[in-house]
């Protein structure tokens, strides 16, 4: 019985470790990219992400990151590298999360920023795939804020391109508002980005 307890013990501390590990490692990746130091922390990410082994989050930031850079690149070879290495985290998160809202927008994001590098190569082929991945996400989650919001903002681009208002989206910003105040983190470091990129957004409703 003695040693049944010994090993439960030793179990249980080995968790803790583990976890307290993962959380200083976590803590750590999100201060280097607060520091702009964004690759340093896709590679801890991706480090933690080979550490946990069965955890989607870690790839899934370092995935974030990379499509944010590529955003704000004009070099094409760093666009093209940066969002095929998004896309291979985002493989790897869908191993160990399935129907995942977030992972969904996520990859909406992704197919995003290659419309917006190239939009006469990929516009055609993307777009409906980014509609889908949204409207499978709000499927999933209907009160996901991020979902509301960034569907809204890929209409309201969609809607200029084709010379129609914008405006008429305007109502599903205001939906995000609202989803974004009542949001819960379920768990230690799940999203919950995309509040301060309202008012950005919402310049397309004046």
């Amino acid at each position: 019985m003695k040693i049944i307890l010994n090993i439960i013990i030793f179990l249980t501390l080995t968790s803790v470790a583990a976890q307290n590990q993962y959380e200083k490692g976590m803590t750590k990746a999100f201060e280097l990219w607060e520091a702009k130091k964004n690759d340093e922390a896709i590679n801890l990410f991706e480090r933690i992400g080979k550490a946990e082994k069965e955890n989607w989050l870690p790839y899934y930031y370092a995935a974030q990151i990379h499509i944010i850079t590529s955003f704000n690149i004009k070099d094409v070879i760093e666009i093209e590298s940066r969002l095929k290495k998004a896309q291979n985290y985002l493989n790897e998160a869908k191993i160990f999360s399935k129907d995942n809202a977030e992972i969904l927008i996520m990859q909406a994001m992704l197919h995003t920023a290659y419309v917006v590098y190239d939009g006469a190569k990929y516009g055609m082929s993307l777009a409906p795939k980014i509609e889908a991945l949204y409207v499978e996400a709000k499927k999933l989650e209907p009160e996901n804020p991020r979902a509301i919001l960034y569907h809204a903002e890929w209409k309201m681009g969609a809607a200029k391109f084709w010379g129609t208002d914008p405006k008429v989206f305007c109502s599903e910003v205001e939906k995000a508002i609202l989803y974004f105040e009542k949001q819960l983190a379920s768990t230690l470091f799940y999203p919950d980005w995309g509040k301060d990129q309202i008012s950005r957004i919402q310049e397309n409703c004046n």
